[in-house]
């Protein structure tokens, strides 16, 4: 199984990090693995450098970038993939961030693609949160096994 979450970054930190990713990593990991007090400290700052995702910008984005078959499930705040191969994958959306759930390798590249063309700011991090990568395929510079 491959999962992912997916974040998307305010401006002013995607610029100021782009190159420094591992920074935001550490952060995220802290935050998803916080205990009490600690927790809720995480949960600010994160609240402060990501950006609430919108279902409908993230669907109609989507729908227009990917190559395969969109369906949404409006009850569970998800996205169904169907690709040109009969790939599927599942994307559960959050306030602050997506989970990207598949069986299939073939079918991230392209719904990591149609995401980098709704905004360049869209940071993936597997969900051990040692593997990550900006989603914007310009870079050459890539994190991921």
């Amino acid at each position: 199984m491959i999962r992912y979450w997916i974040y998307l970054f305010n401006e002013e930190v995607g610029n100021e990090y782009y190159p420094r990713a591992e920074k935001i990593v550490e952060l995220l990991r802290e935050h998803q693995y916080a205990k009490a007090t600690f927790k809720n400290v995480c949960d600010k700052q994160v609240a402060f450098i990501t950006e609430r995702i919108s279902f409908s910008r993230i669907e109609m984005g989507l729908k227009e970038n990917f190559p395969g078959q969109v369906e949404k499930n409006l009850e569970r705040n998800m996205l169904i993939f169907k690709g040109e191969e009969n790939e599927e994958a599942l994307l559960i959306v959050q306030k602050r961030r997506l989970l990207l759930v598949t069986d299939n390798d073939a079918i991230v590249r392209p719904i990591f693609h149609a995401l980098a063309t709704i905004s360049p700011y869209f940071l993936a991090v597997d969900t051990q949160f040692c593997h990550y990568q900006w989603l914007n395929f310009s870079q050459s510079s890539r994190k991921f096994a």
